[in-house]
């Protein structure tokens, strides 16, 4: 077979949770599939021609986007592809619009339907309006926990054979290393030298960052040590608002903002904290604690959405509508350390689970599963 992938996601959106999916399948299918040809698809800089970059030299000229978003909005895939299989990885934004080709789509979530006041207005309106289309005209939609996969059921009325699910995994970066060398690294790149809780993931509504700072204010100085909380991530529309909350409470001094930092710091940072934490409303997946696991840390989240079934019993379940509940599962966490040697080791255990091999044998299966 002839298999196209859409790849504007992993080149123009470097460092995000999408691209990465889209490189991992990408990189690890080259490995594992010799039969089958295939194609990446994403508009040229210089005449918009449909390029195959498989195997090719020119395949890590990559670029962030800023203008991400509208990009992909304004992406049509005009010409027929001539692929038997064609893979959209982006919750089904920018299907082409001819061709005979079989289609495959990655939806990774329902957030912009099950909680639309977290999403962008211009977001929100182009998926409300193509996703149904989207779906409709999927061979098979490729979804990322089985909580979507009830999700996208429920929602479209899609029947259970049509949706497979395929679980993400932790990048390899992600182990445990020294954990004094990790905490000197961070003193000396970031000027972090206090012990910290840590938090990353994004900065919209549903990651509930206010209960966390609102929780972390409420234990900050229950320790001998002066802790402090460590948001990291590219400043957003909320950022803001979440600084002034920190000088309303009068810890703008113990909760740190980052602002972007690269993914190969990412591991000195969760290896230098004493436990991670990640109080979201609503996750298809929720990759951030897999990591953090993945690392030998201490994870608290939420008991909410998919987050339960994919991290198992190996963290500090809670409440995310309660901030006490927040507090009590920080300070517990980072308390007990009969608590925390056993989250280490589980959460160790349960990220063995998942691996981005498995999940693009998998989805190898699904491409294979239209051959005929």
């Amino acid at each position: 077979m002839k298999i196209g992938i859409d790849a504007r996601v992993a080149s123009w959106h470097i460092g995000s949770g999408l691209g990465n999916y889209t490189s991992q399948i990408i990189s690890n299918l080259k490995y594992i599939d010799s039969l089958n040809t295939y194609m990446l698809f994403y508009p040229e800089k210089k005449d918009h021609s449909l390029v195959n970059l498989y195997r090719s030299t020119h395949e890590d000229e990559k670029e962030r986007r800023g203008d991400f978003w509208k990009q992909m909005y304004g992406t049509e895939w005009d010409k027929d592809p001539k692929v038997d299989v064609f893979h959209n990885t982006v919750n089904g934004i920018g299907i082409p619009s001819k061709g005979s080709h079989r289609l495959v789509i990655t939806l990774h979530d329902l957030i912009p339907y099950i909680m639309p006041e977290t999403v962008d207005k211009p977001h929100l309106d182009y998926v409300l309006r193509h996703t149904p289309e989207a779906i409709s005209r999927a061979d098979k939609i490729i979804t990322v926990s089985q909580h979507s996969k009830k999700d996208i059921m429920r929602y479209f009325n899609v029947p259970k054979e049509k949706v497979e699910v395929i679980y993400h995994a932790a990048d390899k970066i992600f182990q445990p290393i020294d954990k004094g060398e990790a905490k000197k690294k961070i003193t000396e790149t970031y000027g972090i030298a206090s012990p910290y809780i840590l938090y990353l993931g994004g900065f919209s509504p549903r990651k509930n960052i206010a209960r966390l700072i609102r929780a972390f204010h409420m234990i900050c100085h229950e320790f001998d040590e002066d802790f402090k909380l460590v948001i990291l991530g590219e400043p957003s529309r909320t950022y803001v608002n979440l600084k002034k909350l920190t000088q309303k409470l009068g810890v703008e001094d113990k909760v740190i903002f980052t602002g972007f930092v690269p993914t190969n710091d990412l591991p000195l940072f969760y290896n230098g904290c004493a436990c991670f934490v990640y109080p979201s409303l609503y996750e298809g997946f929720g990759l951030p604690p897999l990591e953090a696991a993945a690392c030998g840390v201490p994870v608290v989240t939420s008991k909410v959405s998919s987050i339960p079934e994919i991290m198992g019993q190996s963290c500090t379940y809670i409440d995310p509508f309660e901030i006490v509940d927040i507090a009590q599962g920080m300070y517990d966490t980072i308390m007990d350390q009969e608590l925390r040697s056993r989250l280490i080791g589980k959460g160790l255990d349960q990220t063995k689970k998942f691996s981005w091999e498995k999940a693009s044998l998998e989805t190898l299966r699904v491409y294979d599963s239209l051959s005929t």
